[in-house]
C-alpha cells in the first residue's frame, strides 16, 4: 500500500497543490494593483486562510518532514548534505508552527519567516544542481553525492523540488499571517 511509486506520486501531487496556492497567491498580489477583482479574490484569500495560517504552514511543513523520514528511512534513499541542511531547517519549522498554532502564537512570524526563505534558497539550489551537475562545487559526499535525483516524477519534480514547494507554500503563509494582523490591528 505505501510503496515507494504511490508515496512518489503521493508527495508530488501535494508539491503540486502547494505551488497552486503560492504561483495564485502571488500572481492575485500582482493583480491586486491592477485589478478590483484580483483584490477581491486576494481579500477573499486572506479570509480563508485567517486564523490558520500557522495550522496550515505546520501541516505541510510537518508533512515534508515526515516525508523526508519515509524516503530515507522505510524506501532508503539516503540523503545527502543539502539534503541534510533542508531536514535542518525544515523539522524546526514543522515544530514551532505546531506549537505556536496550538498556543496561538504568531510572534513566530518573522524568525520562520527568515528561517524558510534561507531552506527554500538550499532547495532551489540543491534543485539547480541536480539539473545541472557542473555547478556543483565538490561540497558533497561522494558516495552520496548532491547531484543524485533518485527520482523525477512527472519529468521535473524530485525531493528538493517538493521541500522547495513546502518552504514556499510556509512563506505565503506567513505573509498571509503578516496581513491578517496588520487587518486586525487597525
Amino acid at each position: 500500500m505505501f510503496d515507494l511509486a504511490t508515496m512518489k506520486l503521493f508527495f508530488s501531487m501535494l508539491a503540486i497543490a502547494t505551488n497552486v496556492v503560492v504561483l495564485g497567491y502571488f500572481a492575485l498580489l500582482l493583480g491586486a494593483g491592477f485589478s478590483a477583482a484580483a483584490r477581491d479574490r486576494l481579500d477573499w484569500f486572506y479570509d480563508l486562510v485567517a486564523g490558520r495560517e500557522m495550522l496550515y504552514g505546520a501541516l505541510v511543513s510537518g508533512t515534508a518532514m515526515l516525508g523526508s523520514l519515509y524516503l530515507s528511512e522505510i524506501a532508503n534513499l539516503p540523503p545527502c548534505r543539502m539534503c541534510w541542511w533542508q531536514r535542518f531547517i525544515m523539522y524546526p519549522v514543522a515544530v514551532v508552527l505546531a506549537v505556536a498554532a496550538w498556543r496561538r502564537y504568531p510572534k513566530v512570524r518573522i524568525p520562520v519567516s527568515i528561517a524558510v526563505l534561507v531552506g527554500a534558497g538550499i532547495s532551489g539550489y540543491h534543485y539547480l544542481i541536480q539539473w545541472f551537475p557542473t555547478l556543483e562545487g565538490n561540497s558533497c559526499s561522494v558516495t552520496v553525492p548532491c547531484t543524485t535525483a533518485w527520482f523525477r516524477v512527472f519529468g521535473f519534480i524530485s525531493i528538493p523540488y517538493m521541500a522547495l514547494s513546502a518552504f514556499a507554500f510556509v512563506f505565503v503563509m506567513m505573509l498571509a499571517l503578516r496581513h491578517n494582523e496588520a487587518d486586525a490591528a487597525g
